[in-house]
């Protein structure tokens, strides 16, 4: 999450609301995610999921992108944003197109079309810095000619975005506007734009418009075009919010974020003071001031011991100004009560078995892991959280031998649960690999829950119940 740390201070910074605190606790994230992000540059330049090559042209521009803001907020080596544009511009094609090498330089449906990587390309490039380039105008002249044939709402965002970064003026630009809010669908008092290819990413449905719905409003902010149609995307993207204020994926949150704080930014300061005043069941909280110094900032009331049945939250608001407000509810069901899922709902399931769950101290127990997707298609990025008991050490050549093998990705460990990273999973070929664990001392323990969900599309989740094992 080292994107939406960047646009956030970025954000603090603009509207001179970053405390000297906060200030340093965001550059601490944005240090450590700096060094992380420069382990995935692959050798030969370029960056890839891993640090292993091929290069993503994909996600190298996402790279740049991501480097150039953070620019704005850390130091960033300038040689690092300018051999990351470079080797983007050294994979353009001679008619100035860039094309897929790698499965994430594709949208979701696997269209070849090399509409929406360049815009993507063109994009990030220009956004880094650099315009004046003949490779940067052989492109724009593609997207031109190529423009109107933009049907679908992701690729079209895409290209508006990279023509208005070039000139938002220019009369191909603002006809890929015109034609990218025709698109929209009205949502309540929100509209979102629609994807029917998905995205890179490899979001579809809510996910998908979700990020191209970030696209367009960024564009249309950036363009100063179709204030209304910008304000009602930001609606909907306000009301997509999840309980932990994201927007599901990295990718999702990331576009996101870049419109509504691009909103911000162009609406200037707010003016006005607002009390607000937030009650549960007749039991008022203490007043919430609103006010200059703090309009930025999340303010959050807890009610605890809330009883099961209806309860009534009721808001009052004092004051001027427009302001945004979530509900969310946190609650602890026993295993024994959650419904199962039904079978023709399931879009991917997952099956963990012990070979056995009584053991002493310094046995090992084997763990089988099957991860399917039960509908046709293939998730671009599947992870899978294994949980481990307490009192358990994970044995991790198994899990060395799967990554050889490319059975698995990758993997990672933490206190609780190993990671597992699925690229390309096909719902042809499901995943089985095994695993051991060494029981450290006699006790009895259940194990945390296991699950499965598509990283881009969050919704699409299977999970399976804990284990009860016994050390003697």
């Amino acid at each position: 999450m080292t994107f939406p740390n960047v646009l956030v201070l970025n954000y603090l910074k603009q509207t001179k609301q970053a405390s000297p605190e906060i200030q340093m606790k965001a550059e601490n994230y944005i240090a450590l995610g700096y060094q992380r992000l420069l382990t995935f540059e692959a050798q030969g330049g370029g960056f890839s999921l891993y640090g292993r090559p091929p290069a993503s042209v994909m996600l190298t521009a996402k790279a740049l992108l991501e480097f150039s803001d953070m620019a704005k907020v850390y130091p960033v080596d300038p040689a690092l944003i300018n051999r990351t544009r470079q080797w983007l511009l050294a994979q353009q094609r001679s008619d100035g197109t860039w094309g897929a090498a790698y499965a994430m330089d594709r949208v979701a449906s696997g269209d070849v079309d090399p509409l929406p990587l360049t815009a993507y390309v063109t994009w990030a490039i220009l956004e880094s810095g650099l315009k004046d380039d003949a490779r940067i105008t052989r492109a724009i002249a593609y997207l031109k000619e190529n423009a109107a044939r933009a049907s679908d709402g992701y690729t079209l965002a895409m290209v508006a975005n990279a023509l208005v970064a070039f000139d938002p003026n220019d009369s191909t630009t603002r006809g890929a506007l015109a034609r990218l809010d025709a698109l929209k669908v009205a949502d309540g008092d929100g509209v979102y734009y629609p994807t029917r290819v998905g995205s890179f990413t490899g979001a579809y449905g809510v996910y998908g418009n979700i990020e191209t719905t970030g696209l367009a409003a960024y564009a249309f902010l950036r363009a100063k075009q179709y204030p209304e149609s910008a304000q009602r995307a930001l609606n909907y993207l306000v009301q997509k919010k999840d309980p932990h204020g994201t927007w599901g994926s990295t990718q999702a949150t990331i576009l996101a974020l870049r419109a509504l704080i691009q909103s911000v930014i162009e609406a200037g300061e707010v003016a006005g003071d607002a009390t607000v005043r937030v009650s549960f069941n007749g039991a008022q909280a203490k007043p919430i001031t609103i006010n200059k110094e703090n309009a930025g900032v999340v303010q959050i009331v807890t009610f605890d011991d809330v009883n099961p049945g209806v309860n009534r939250i009721a808001f009052s608001v004092e004051g001027k100004g427009s302001l945004a407000y979530q509900v969310s509810a946190h609650y602890y069901l026993p295993w024994q009560y959650v419904p199962p899922t039904p079978e023709a709902e399931k879009l991917v399931d997952i099956q963990v078995r012990y070979d056995r769950t009584t053991l002493a101290v310094n046995d090992e127990v084997r763990v089988t892991a099957e991860v399917r997707l039960t509908k046709a298609g293939t998730a671009r990025m599947t992870i899978v959280d294994l949980g481990i008991p307490p009192g358990f050490a994970v044995l991790t050549e198994d899990l060395d031998m799967a990554v050889r093998a490319k059975t698995i990705a990758r993997y990672e460990l933490t206190a609780r649960q190993i990671i597992i990273y699925l690229e390309e999973f096909d719902s042809k070929k499901p995943i089985t690999f095994t695993y051991r664990l060494k029981a450290k001392f006699p006790l009895r323990a259940q194990t945390p829950s296991s699950t499965t969900y598509d990283y881009y599309n969050p919704s699409v989740t299977a999970t399976q119940a804990p284990t009860m094992l016994t050390v003697k």
